[in-house]
């Protein structure tokens, strides 16, 4: 009997949400206010990222990471900003994309021989270089099909952790697993996504 995944949405912050709408809606203010409120955080998790993978703080590095972050959000008429669909705190969710963005700069920069000792593996689903619009749609097609070879709950994780940014928290409670079950199912569904990846690699003319 096959299972019904059921997904549970997390409400966002209601103190957050009325400045979000004022950034939607090019309130004048609105995205200064908004820079004000969340720099803080958001410069937080930064310097602790860059601290907890390089066992010290680049501070210019901080900085530019912070401001393409802020220039990503704000592009494009906010759409970052506009994907956001309130199943965690608005807080949390920029939180997660400080991280993610703070991890893509890190893998970018060892990629240039800048940094050497860490390990970056922890990003398997990182979009590929910004190089080739086409060479980017095949490979997301590519990942697409992937991804629906896993099971459910597996895809559903992958995504929410990797696309959506949420943390382990608000997954675990939007799919109704444990906490710790939930970090087995995203080991366990990233190593067979790259089974998948080889094997299809293997089976291109």
């Amino acid at each position: 009997m096959r299972a019904v995944l059921q997904l549970r949405v997390v409400s966002g912050d209601d103190d957050d949400v009325p400045l979000l709408r004022r950034c939607l809606t090019a309130d004048p203010g609105g995205w200064d206010h908004f820079v004000r409120r969340f720099n803080p955080s958001l410069e937080g998790v930064i310097r602790l990222t860059f601290l907890r993978t390089l066992s010290f703080i680049p501070e210019p590095d901080v900085e530019n990471v912070l401001q393409d972050l802020y220039l990503r959000l704000y592009e494009d008429d906010f759409r970052r900003l506009r994907s956001f669909q309130s199943r965690c705190p608005l807080r949390l969710w920029l939180r997660s994309l400080a991280v993610r963005h703070t991890l893509n700069h890190l893998r970018s920069e060892a990629l240039r021989g800048r940094w050497k000792s860490p390990s970056f593996d922890d990003l398997p689903l990182e979009a590929p270089p910004e190089d080739d619009a086409s060479d980017r749609r095949d490979e997301s097609a590519r990942l697409a099909r992937l991804l629906d070879d896993l099971p459910p709950v597996s895809r559903a994780a992958l995504k929410m952790f990797y696309f959506d940014g949420l943390p382990y928290r608000v997954i675990a409670a939007a799919l109704g697993v444990p906490v710790q079950t939930l970090g087995s199912i995203i080991s366990r569904a990233r190593d067979r996504l790259r089974e998948l990846a080889k094997r299809s690699s293997h089976d291109v003319p």
